[in-house]
Order: C-alpha cells, then sequence, then structure tokens
C-alpha cells in the first residue's frame, strides 16, 4: 500500500500543492493505463495462441492422410479430417463461408483449366496426371472461424505404380471364403457394378464360377482360398461426371496365412530322412516399434488437432500378420474418454512396416495426464511403447492470468490513491481558507 504525506505551510503553497496532486494523479493514471495496455495486449495476443498454432491468421489442424493413386482415371479428393473437424466443433458453414484451395507448385487451382475442378469442398481430377502430386493446403474461412490443413496426394506414372502403397492389404486363412468390397467409390457418379480382375496391369477378368462368386453390388467371395489365390485383385469401374466417362480402379492385395504346425514332443531323434517329419513353417519376425521412442512428449496446443504416428519393423514375412493398436489408459480409443474426440486411423502396410495413426480433433488439458501406448504385437512378440502429451499453451495462460491479477491490483490501487488525493485536497482547501478569515 503507498501512503502520500503532504504539509502545507503557506498560502502560497496553494499552486504547488495542486500541481503535485495534479501530477501525481496523472501519473497512477498514466500507470494504469499502461497497465490495462499490457493486460489488453497480452489478453488478445496471447489468449488465441492457446487454441491452436496459426498459419496466416488461421488455426491449423491436423494434416489429411496422404494418398496413391495410378495416372489416368478420376479422382475425387475430400478431407475427412476437415469434414470431421466441422462436424466436431459444430461449426456454422453456410453461403457466406470460403473454401480455397492451393497446391505448392500451382498456386491457383483454377489456371489448370477445365481438368481440375472444384466442387465445394471436394477437388476432381479428371483425369489425374502425375503432375497432380504434391501438398494441397486448404482455408475454410468465415466471420468466426479460419482453419487450415493439407494434404499430400502421389499420381503414379503408368507402368511405374508402387502397389505396395497402392494397394489395401488384407489377409485370410487356408480353406475360408474371403469377401473383399471395392472401396472408397460412392463419391462417384457410376455406370454399372465395378468388374474384377486378377492381378493390376492387363489382369485376368474374374467370372463368376466353382472358386469365384461376385455379389451383387461391389463386392466379391473367393471361395476356399488356397496359397494360389495370393496376389492382386482389381475392381475397374466407369464413372460419369459432367456427361463425360472416366475410368475408376481400387486394388487388393491378398495374402493366405500358411497354418503353422510343430514338432511332437519326443524322447528319441527322428530319422532327418524319415517321410513322416513334419516341418514348422517359419515363424514371422517379433514387431519392433521404430517410432515413437518409448517415453516420448509430443508438444501441441490447446484446441488445436493432433496426429500421433506408430511404425513398427515387421520384416518381409510378417506385415499382414502384425497388429498395431492404440491404447488411452489401458482402453481402446472407442472404449475411452476420448470416444468421439479422437480416433485411430486403420493400419497401412509398405515394405516391412506397419503404421498406425492416432488423431485427436481437438487437444485438451487432460490429455496431457493420460498414458497413451502403442501396442504392436504378432504371434512371434509384442512390444508397447508410451507416449505423453504436453500443452505448449499453458504456460502463455499463466502469463495471461497474472497479467490479469497484476492489473486487477494496479487498478485497485489508482482508486484507492485518486480518493486519497481528493480527500486531502478538499481538507487543504479548508485550512486556507481558515488562513484567509477574519477569525
Amino acid at each position: 500500500m503507498v501512503f502520500i504525506s503532504l504539509r502545507v505551510s503557506a498560502p502560497s503553497a496553494r499552486s504547488s500543492l495542486r500541481l503535485i496532486l495534479t501530477f501525481t494523479t496523472m501519473s497512477f493514471k498514466i500507470q494504469c493505463a499502461v497497465g490495462l495496455s499490457v493486460w489488453i495486449v497480452l489478453s488478445c495476443g496471447l489468449v488465441p495462441a492457446c487454441a491452436g498454432p496459426l498459419k496466416a491468421g488461421c488455426e491449423v489442424i491436423g494434416e489429411e492422410f496422404e494418398d496413391f493413386h495410378a495416372q489416368g482415371e478420376a479422382m475425387a479428393i475430400t478431407f475427412p479430417v476437415l469434414e470431421v473437424t466441422i462436424r466436431y466443433r459444430k461449426l456454422k458453414v453456410d453461403n457466406s463461408t470460403t473454401f480455397q484451395l492451393f497446391h505448392n507448385k500451382h498456386r491457383n487451382l483454377r489456371n489448370l483449366g477445365p481438368r481440375v475442378r472444384q466442387d465445394g469442398r471436394t477437388l476432381w481430377l479428371l483425369p489425374s496426371r502425375p503432375s497432380d502430386s504434391g501438398t494441397y493446403t486448404y482455408v475454410l474461412s468465415s466471420d468466426t472461424f479460419c482453419i487450415t490443413g493439407s494434404f499430400t496426394l502421389t499420381i503414379y506414372e503408368k507402368g511405374k505404380e508402387d502397389m505396395a502403397v497402392m494397394s489395401y492389404p488384407v489377409s485370410s486363412k487356408p480353406d475360408e471364403d474371403l469377401t473383399i468390397e471395392c472401396p472408397h467409390i460412392n463419391h462417384y457418379s457410376r455406370l454399372g457394378s465395378p468388374r474384377w480382375f486378377k492381378g493390376f496391369h492387363a489382369g485376368v477378368p474374374l467370372l463368376n464360377g466353382t472358386r469365384y462368386e461376385i455379389l451383387s453390388g461391389d463386392a466379391i467371395t473367393i471361395r476356399s482360398v488356397s496359397a494360389e489365390d495370393e496376389g492382386l485383385y482389381t475392381c475397374r469401374l466407369t464413372v460419369l461426371h459432367n456427361n463425360a466417362q472416366y475410368n475408376v480402379s481400387r486394388t487388393w492385395k491378398v495374402r493366405v496365412l500358411c497354418p503353422v504346425t510343430s514338432v511332437p514332443e519326443s524322447h528319441t531323434e527322428p530319422s532327418t530322412t524319415s517321410p513322416d517329419l513334419t516341418l514348422t513353417s517359419p515363424s514371422p519376425e517379433p514387431p519392433h516399434i521404430t517410432a515413437p521412442v518409448n517415453g516420448s512428449v509430443v508438444e501441441s496446443h490447446l484446441g488445436s488437432s493432433l496426429v500421433i504416428q506408430c511404425e513398427a519393423f515387421v520384416g518381409d514375412r510378417s506385415p499382414d500378420l502384425t497388429e498395431l493398436t492404440w491404447l488411452v489408459d489401458g482402453q481402446q480409443v472407442d472404449n475411452s474418454y476420448l470416444r468421439g474426440r479422437a480416433f485411430q486411423e486403420p493400419q497401412r502396410v509398405s515394405a516391412g512396416h506397419v503404421e498406425a495413426l492416432l488423431v485427436f480433433l481437438a487437444v485438451h488439458e487432460e490429455d496431457t495426464r493420460a498414458e497413451l501406448k502403442c501396442v504392436a504385437q504378432n504371434p512371434s512378440g509384442k512390444q508397447e511403447v508410451v507416449v505423453q502429451i504436453k500443452v505448449e499453451g499453458s504456460m502463455l495462460a499463466w502469463i495471461v492470468l497474472a497479467n490479469v491479477a497484476f492489473c486487477f491490483l494496479l487498478l485497485v490501487a489508482c482508486v484507492f490513491l485518486r480518493l486519497l488525493c481528493c480527500k486531502q485536497h478538499k481538507h487543504n482547501d479548508y485550512i486556507l481558507a481558515r488562513q484567509n478569515s477574519s477569525f
């Protein structure tokens, strides 16, 4: 608390006293104004930063999932992470909302002619070309919000496709029936049902018969799967867009699991030439999680989206046998408190590696206290790694709160000093008046 002691010894000091009081009052008013300005700057400048990382004034949400396709086909690029974010945050999207798309090589997609068309929040490539590969950035904005994200696309030249990343992996046990569907074709106006082929280039047409059953719709069933059924299965269909026809294809990579048999225990050594010897199929390699490192801390911002990658090396023999699972406090994501705010993306297999993504639509403070665990498991072994989230904006929030408290105390001090100065000013005027009276 601040005390001011003033003493008046002569009438001539009244002007000096008023000057001192005025200067003192102005000084504290200036301090209050400065404190208030600091509070306004910190409140307006730091609080939004706690909500998420910003880029050109827009909040950055998580990256969309990378996609791979072959050239010469129609392609509809959608943004599922953006759509889920809109639904989760209940953003009002109407005619006043703008959706802009940019390419890292072609800044303005409208300059690419009628082959590249934007229809709402969907980008059409009619047809796709290798030059379309790259990173696409979108900005969805209105008077009340602005969010931005990105999407990476790879279009392979004909004959140079990487089927390991383009195909969808599926496995089956021998002598079982396997049914697969032509995936992700709901965006297209189709002219008839898909046609199925064994292989990709110049594939052998599959017809209804004793081994294959083409179901009504988009699926095919392989009866009594055997080792010879391993390989690529492609569904092709013709689609219609703006009265023009285009081709679309999707490919599955089927793997048949070999039954693991063991040698019966015996006290006598079996002869190496015995025809009754039962061989043991080679065991898959145990999984080794390469990312993230156990005990890793992932930094994020309050309110922002977040994608955490878990990748395991499993060798060439066991990618389809390995399962990656994200656990939240020992529970699967859909059964945890994160249900509806986070989800696990289906795992992908590529060149002896298995990858699974944990996607947060919005990071909350309570997520910093959760145990996030990635579990990799196959018949040969199991490995677990634990990850923790750290919120970068929490310190900024404390700074803002401290400045608000400081400004409040400063405001109280200003009011007190103002009242004290006014009271002292009235008392001095009374003393000076008595000195000039006739008494």
